[in-house]
C-alpha cells in the first residue's frame, strides 16, 4: 500500500510564518523535520559519492505519485547530502515557476496563485525559479546565467523531466542546452535516483561525471544528446521497470 507523507503541525506554522515574512529558513533544516515526522522505511545508497565540498549539478528522475511529490524526493535527497556535508548542506533546487492543473480539494488553483507562491517558496529557501519555454528564449537564458553564477560557488539540483510521475520520460527540449551551460562553470553532474518498492523510497547516488560534448555539432544534437547522457547516467541507478522512455537506449549501453 503506498503512504502518503504528512507535514507535521509545528514545523508547517513555523515555516507558514516565514512563507508569509518571505522570511529565509534552511532547507535542510525543514527536510530534516518532515522525513522525522514521516518514520516511513528510506533506503539511502551510494552517498559516499557525494563530493564531500564545492559544488556540483545533481540531477534526478521527477518520481510523483499522489502522497509523494518529487519535493518529498528533494527532501530525502536534500538531508542525505547534509549528513554527508554537514558544513555546506545547501543546494540551490531549480523549481518550476508555476504549476498548471493543481487543484485544493475540488476547487482548481489559479496559475497566478501557483506563481506567487513558488515565487515566495524560493524566496524563503533560496532556490531559482525555472519558467515554462512559453516565457521566451531571453527569459529562459536568463534564468541559466544566474544559474551558472550560483553552480560556481553552491551545488544546485533539478529534475530534467521536468514532469512525469514514475516512469522516465523524455526530457523537454532545451534542457541538455541548460545542463551544457552549467557545466562552464566546471561543476561535475551528480545523478540521482528515486524510486519505491513497497513502502520503501529508495535513494541512489551515482558517480559523479563531466557533462560534454564537442561544440562543433549542431544545437539540437548537442541538446538531444546531452539529454540523454543525462538522463541515462539516472535510469543506470533505477530498476528496469522505472527505465520508461530510455529503456532502448540504456539497454544499447549495456
Amino acid at each position: 500500500m503506498a503512504v502518503a507523507y504528512e507535514f507535521p503541525r509545528l514545523p508547517l506554522i513555523l515555516f507558514a510564518f516565514d512563507f508569509l515574512l518571505a522570511r529565509p529558513r534552511p532547507f535542510h533544516r525543514d527536510c530534516r523535520r518532515i522525513l522525522a515526522a514521516n518514520p516511513y522505511p528510506r533506503c539511502v545508497e551510494g552517498s559516499e559519492l557525494v563530493l564531500a565540498e564545492g559544488p556540483f549539478i545533481l540531477t534526478m528522475n521527477h518520481y510523483n505519485r499522489r502522497g509523494l511529490r518529487p519535493y518529498h524526493g528533494a527532501m530525502a535527497i536534500n538531508a542525505a547530502i547534509a549528513e554527508r556535508r554537514p558544513q555546506s548542506p545547501y543546494i540551490a533546487w531549480i523549481i518550476t515557476s508555476e504549476l498548471v492543473g493543481e487543484h485544493l480539494g475540488s476547487f482548481p488553483i489559479p496559475i497566478a496563485v501557483t506563481r506567487w507562491a513558488l515565487a515566495r517558496i524560493a524566496r524563503v529557501y533560496g532556490f531559482l525559479l525555472m519558467p515554462p519555454p512559453a516565457a521566451g528564449a531571453v527569459v529562459r537564458a536568463s534564468v541559466a546565467r544566474s544559474a551558472l553564477r550560483l553552480v560556481r560557488r553552491h551545488p544546485v539540483g533539478l529534475a530534467p523531466e521536468g514532469g512525469g510521475s514514475g516512469v522516465l520520460r523524455p526530457a523537454p527540449p532545451g534542457a541538455g542546452l541548460f545542463l551544457l551551460s552549467l557545466t562552464a562553470s566546471g561543476a561535475p553532474v551528480l545523478p540521482v535516483g528515486l524510486w519505491e518498492e513497497e513502502e520503501t523510497l529508495h535513494v541512489r547516488f551515482g558517480e559523479p561525471y563531466t557533462l560534454s560534448l564537442p561544440r562543433s555539432l549542431p544545437r539540437d544534437e548537442q541538446d538531444r544528446l546531452a539529454c540523454q547522457q543525462v538522463m541515462t547516467s539516472i535510469g543506470r541507478l533505477l530498476p528496469r521497470t522505472y527505465w520508461g522512455a530510455y529503456e532502448g537506449a540504456l539497454l544499447a549501453q549495456g
